[in-house]
């Protein structure tokens, strides 16, 4: 009996969940959508900045963070938890974009009947070169002996989509920063606990300023505390370049507006590192 062993190219997706600045392939902007004061419909731009052809697919999904910052699927809604994925509509769900091509994408919320308050899901994008379809079909007519695996990436990011219903308001304070050592020997983590209350997220950058000095040291963008949640430890990891320049002088953490048009401090502790 003759066997007939026929040449197999396995391809293998694998999904990398990204946050926003490291997806070089794939850029969004604006990297966070906020529909408050009647405003009900926003744009989004999707840029394929790879060097392939690329297909991507949108979808909206439920995310809560947990203390530590970091973000986590919501398969239930828990206490005090409000999404907005039931009423948030967007289009197109898929596209397919050359090199440097672009695609708008339109986002709307249905807020009739919704009480006061702030809704939140998440943007998904999820993009991969358009030749992991054609290895795909093309595996099963190949013939031979041999097989081969090919690793095809799959790249993730997500953005935050967010419906505030009536008037919010938020406040934030810093009450402690401490250093903790981290797995990269290279580095600290500086870990800043910001404590929210009201009734919407915050959202801003931190610095780190050297007394007596007027531009940062150190700074982080993107830091974000979410309703429900009343606070968040956030990590700095502090190159030892960075925490040789801060250690034993006093220095001032400050939570500030990411918003260059609307300069603010939300809130600043002043400490110094040992």
């Amino acid at each position: 009996m003759t066997e007939i062993i026929k040449f197999i190219t396995i391809t293998v997706l694998a999904l990398y969940v990204l946050p926003f600045g490291s997806l070089a392939e794939v850029m969004i902007a604006p990297t966070r959508v906020v529909l408050e004061k009647g405003e009900r419909s926003a744009e989004l731009v999707i840029v394929n900045k790879g060097v392939e052809e690329a297909a991507y697919r949108i979808s909206v999904e439920n995310r809560r963070m947990l203390e530590t910052g970091a973000m986590e699927l919501a398969e239930e809604t828990r206490e005090n938890e409000q999404f907005a994925k039931d009423f948030v509509r967007y289009s197109p769900r898929r596209i397919m974009l050359d090199p440097g091509a672009r695609q708008t994408i339109r986002v709307s919320a249905n807020t009739s009947g919704l009480e006061v308050g702030e809704y939140r899901s998440h943007l998904r994008v999820m993009s991969a070169p358009t030749s992991a379809g054609r290895t795909l079909s093309s595996a099963a007519n190949a013939g031979g002996e041999d097989i081969s695996i090919e690793l095809i990436a799959i790249r993730s990011l997500t953005i935050p989509i967010i419906v505030r219903v009536g008037e919010l308001d938020a406040t934030v304070e810093m009450d402690s920063a401490t250093i903790k050592p981290s797995d990269n020997e290279a580095e600290s983590i500086l870990v800043a606990r910001l404590n929210r209350q009201g009734t919407k997220s915050i959202f801003g950058d931190i610095q780190i300023f050297v007394e007596g000095q007027r531009e940062p040291v150190y700074f982080a963008r993107g830091i974000a505390v979410y309703t429900p949640n009343t606070h968040r430890d956030v990590m700095l990891p502090l190159p030892d370049v960075v925490r040789a320049e801060l250690t034993g002088k006093p220095i001032r953490i400050a939570y500030v507006s990411s918003d260059p048009s609307a300069p603010e401090t939300f809130a600043e502790m002043r400490t110094v590192l040992n």
